[in-house]
């Protein structure tokens, strides 16, 4: 790669810097903290919608909590702050799982989502499954599915439960539904794997 490509490659995925791991890694995989000066405070800014000084950090546990510890929230306010983890990994918690119902509710409107065990099968025999989501209470069939899902090369994601994607799609309940759009898709992983790495060694 020539300096040009290298340049354009930074302007296109921008890095910065994890104050909790210290690593480099590109924008949209960190997550933003708004920093405020009086009185001080870190405020989490996943939607990148304040303004002034920020801080970016891996959406993981490990990081947000060596951020606190070990004093890189500090460094990048330049000044103390006093921060509360459990408080922190809800509020980005909560963001994920919204950010997840909306891709899912945005594609049910659009059908691009096949709801219930049937559905699921038959748009895999169509060929057209880019992402099976199952409710970690899911039962029956679930099992069936995934390994049907595995053969053909199909990611799987457990997130929510029955009665909550029940509730979000206008169901009794649904235990397993396929995504059938990879962008959508792709989005849709991305924040489970997020809200997994915020929970990880939870309690």
């Amino acid at each position: 790669m020539n300096q040009a490509e290298a340049n354009e490659n930074t302007e296109t995925h921008p890095e910065r810097l994890c104050v909790g791991c210290r690593q480099k890694a590109e924008r949209h995989e960190l997550v933003r903290f708004a920093l405020g000066p009086t009185p001080p405070y870190v405020a989490p800014d996943p939607g990148r919608r304040l303004g002034g000084k920020g801080a970016s950090v891996h959406p993981t546990r490990a990081c947000l909590s060596r951020a606190i510890a070990r004093g890189g929230f500090a460094r990048a306010a330049r000044q103390p702050v006093h921060l509360d983890l459990a408080a922190i990994v809800d509020a980005l918690v909560a963001f994920e799982e919204r950010r997840a119902s909306s891709l899912l509710l945005a594609a049910h409107r659009r059908r691009l989502l096949a709801l219930g065990t049937d559905a699921v099968r038959e748009a895999m025999r169509a060929g057209g499954i880019t992402l099976l989501v199952v409710a970690h209470d899911a039962a029956g069939r679930r099992f069936e599915i995934e390994k049907a899902a595995e053969r053909l090369g199909t990611a799987c994601v457990v997130f929510g439960d029955k009665a909550a994607l029940g509730a979000l799609l206008r169901k009794n309940e649904v235990g397993v539904l396929a995504l059938l759009d990879a962008g959508v898709s792709a989005e849709f992983a991305q924040a489970a794997a997020r809200i997994r790495a915020l929970r990880e060694d939870e309690g």
